[in-house]
């Protein structure tokens, strides 16, 4: 089976460009995925496409070099499959870690890939990576105080509204914009606007003074790795779910190893791709079951629907007015 297929491709900073190539045959555990949606990444995908990705200067992170076939969050109709596969059939519905392109070539057993019930909305299941993602922090942490989570994007406001649902803590979420703490409000968990309160002072005040033992930094804000080391409790632990874009400077002695703080790298590769409930497919399972009953609310995140030939143009209002650009959903069977 031949099969062709349109991709948006980085070809260097700041130009993305649509190209065609074509497979001659699929192998026998090989899905084809004829896709109806894919999901820009508004931190990795925005950090590739102005060539700020710390990547980009490490001779041991190879992939972040142009050109680069930039998503990881697609869905679409299966339209064939090899002899070997027996996950999925043709029709079915996938959810898959696909770039994007309209047409995804998905090997069974070695990429993640998740049927979507029918009871889950095709779109709303887009965010089952970054829910994905985020859920590695509540699988990471050790503790069962208070939660702070720095930063309310889409991957802070996920985790947020996770750690809520799977474990009952308190949760607070910091972030600079009130736009992004009003969603955060709306699933009933308590926020703080840094731009305008003291973050220590209104910790103490939500807390009764008992502080936070949990603190997740969801930005990539270099400077924010030091403010969460400062602001946990002694005994606490500082979960890294941003990817940090740049070096940290640390008094490593006094935020560190004075306060007995576990200081935990949740990239998500800390846990396996396969398994059971504690890998990758996991919680990728675990976040479509909880979008399927609505526990998990995505809603808001849903801003703007594009066709691909107005990708460029999304990249950009993410760069310069992120706070009302969340969620761009790119249409295939829309392609010009």
């Amino acid at each position: 089976m031949k099969v062709d297929m349109k991709e948006l491709v980085f070809t260097g900073s700041f130009r993305v460009e649509m190209m065609a190539r074509s497979v001659d045959a699929i192998s026998d555990n090989e899905i084809v995925v004829s896709n109806r949606y894919s999901l820009i990444s508004p931190g990795t995908e925005l950090a590739l496409f102005t060539g700020t990705h710390v990547g980009f200067t490490d001779p041991e992170i190879t992939w972040a070099r142009y050109p680069i076939k930039p998503g990881y969050a697609s869905l679409g109709e299966v339209i064939a499959t090899g002899p070997n596969v027996k996950t999925c059939a043709p029709g079915d519905i996938l959810f898959h870690y696909g770039t994007h392109a309209d047409i995804s070539i998905i090997k069974e057993g070695q990429d993640l890939c998740f049927t979507v019930p029918s009871g889950c909305d095709a779109q709303k299941a887009l965010f089952t990576r970054f829910g994905q993602i985020s859920y590695t922090a509540v699988a990471a942490s050790q503790k069962t105080g208070a939660v702070l989570v720095l930063g309310g994007g889409i991957i802070g406001n996920l985790c947020a509204q996770l750690f809520a649902i799977r474990t009952g803590r308190q949760v607070i979420v910091a972030d600079l914009s009130n736009e992004r703490l009003a969603l955060i409000a709306q699933y009933g968990l308590q926020t703080i606007n840094t731009a305008s309160e003291d973050l220590g002072k209104r910790l103490a005040a939500l807390t009764d003074g008992k502080g936070v033992d949990t603190i997740v930094e969801a930005t990539g804000v270099p400077d924010l790795v030091r403010v969460a080391l400062q602001q946990v409790n002694p005994h606490g632990e500082v979960i890294l779910l941003g990817s940090t874009r740049g070096k940290v400077e640390l008094d490593v002695y006094k935020l560190i190893h004075r306060k007995y703080v576990a200081l935990i790298g949740a990239h998500e590769n800390r846990y396996p791709k396969f398994g059971g409930a504690e890998s990758q497919y996991g919680f990728g399972c675990a976040v479509i079951d909880a979008l399927t009953r609505g526990a998990l609310k995505v809603d808001d995140f849903l801003t703007d629907h594009i066709r691909p030939d107005q990708a460029d143009r999304a990249y950009h209002w993410l760069l310069e007015d992120k706070d009302h650009h969340l969620g761009i959903v790119i249409h295939w069977e829309d392609k010009e």
